[in-house]
């Protein structure tokens, strides 16, 4: 559970989102580790406000800024995997590269090859019919000495290319139809993980029990089909939060030793059940009883339908933890009086676990990019800045010092 900390003034700040080309810039969990250390004009406060504007139009503006900074970005982690720098890349084709960008919906990742003045561009063709053509055009392209390749593969997601890692096998040693069923499978959703198994011809896939009959359907058609010689099996799963696993490891418990109605009893309790921020959880198999401790509970909650209850010989308790909520006060007036201390840190606010603070700030500075990683109230700062926040920031200055509009 997370807590956020913030003035009554402020936009609470610890939501998460992405930014799609098609979407306003308005999350905070976006692409492009950006570390540029960029500090706009100062702007008197008597012309912050925008005139003149619509919001969409400061929004168009900011979108500009922002994919300014992530195209470029993306020509950087590139050329840093390739140990070479901007500098060493002509601006014809760092432009060339900025441009293409605009596809990175099909693009798995690039390659650049400076002994040989390449540009590798790994793009899977059927994510996006329109792009697959436009990004065609660049197949071959001479731009100076460099010479755009574009290598077509199927998709593959992420999590399967780490099955394959894990099996020590490569993307060619499976059979196009078997990569062809993967990419069905996917479709069916809840998958966790996924295993390969090169000696039996198994494609193991481990998804979470759903309650959704049309899911349900599709796990069953795909359960034990047969592709090229390879049988996929679906292994279902409850839900179990990371915060319970820890517990039972602490109790020396599996998973696995719960009966799936306890199982099933924690997944509705984490997902569907109000009862406040859980803290932790406690397990005592000796006595089949599983103890939940909780904060900020609710005025309309579900604490009663929990209380006492019993699952298959355990009996599940709830218990306020007052003294937690005690020291999230104390930690969040601590948090507000150092941002009020140190306003050079430019912190807008924060947001608490029961391990981490997460700290969000209007610009990366050498100071408070010292913070990440120190350790206050035995939680981990971790410094967060969104790039898109910033570029509306910035348009709206921009704005506000145009001609005519103060």
């Amino acid at each position: 559970m997370i807590v956020a900390v913030h003035p009554p003034d402020e936009e609470c700040r610890p939501e998460i989102g992405n930014m799609t080309p098609e979407e306003p810039p308005t999350g905070l969990d976006l692409p492009g580790d950006i570390k540029q250390n960029v500090t706009p004009k100062q702007v008197p406060e008597a012309v912050q406000e925008v005139r003149n504007m619509t919001s969409e139009e400061i929004r168009e503006l900011a979108r500009k800024i922002y994919d300014s900074w992530y195209r470029s970005r993306t020509v950087e982690l590139a050329l840093e995997e390739a140990n070479m720098t901007a500098a060493e890349l002509p601006d014809d084709v760092s432009e060339e590269m900025k441009n293409t960008v605009q596809f990175e919906d099909i693009i798995r990742t690039w390659e650049i090859d400076p002994q040989n003045k390449r540009a590798l561009i790994y793009a899977s063709p059927e994510l996006n019919e329109e792009h697959e053509k436009e990004l065609s055009a660049v197949q071959g392209k001479q731009v100076g000495d460099w010479n755009f390749t574009i290598i077509w593969e199927p998709y593959v997601p992420a999590f399967v290319r780490r099955a394959l890692e894990e099996a020590n096998m490569t993307l060619d040693e499976l059979p196009d139809e078997v990569k062809e069923e993967m990419e069905k499978t996917v479709q069916i959703g809840g998958v966790r993980r996924w295993e390969l198994d090169p000696q039996n011809n198994q494609v193991i896939v481990y998804t979470y029990f759903s309650r959704d009959a049309e899911h349900e359907k599709e796990v069953k058609a795909a359960q034990g089909r047969q592709v090229d010689g390879w049988t996929f099996n679906i292994v279902q799963e409850h839900y179990v939060p990371e915060d319970v696993r820890k517990a039972l490891k602490e109790a020396n418990m599996t998973v696995d030793e719960l009966p799936d109605e306890v199982k099933e009893e924690i997944e509705n309790i984490a997902r569907f059940m109000e009862i406040g921020g859980v803290r932790k959880w406690e397990f005592d198999p000796q006595n089949k009883q599983a103890t939940i401790y909780v904060y900020s509970i609710p005025e309309k909650n579900n604490i009663d339908a929990v209380q006492g209850r019993q699952v298959n010989g355990w009996a599940f308790t709830v218990i306020h933890d007052l003294e937690y909520e005690k020291e999230l006060e104390h930690l969040g007036a601590e948090l507000m009086q150092f941002k009020k201390d140190h306003p050079e840190l430019q912190i807008s606010s924060f947001a608490t676990s029961s391990e981490e603070i997460w700290v969000w700030v209007r610009n990366l500075t050498p100071e408070n990019e010292a913070l990440n990683g120190t350790v206050i109230h035995d939680r981990t700062v971790l410094i967060q800045w969104s790039p898109v926040d910033y570029a509306l920031r910035m348009a709206r200055e921009q704005v506000s010092m145009e001609p005519g509009t103060g």
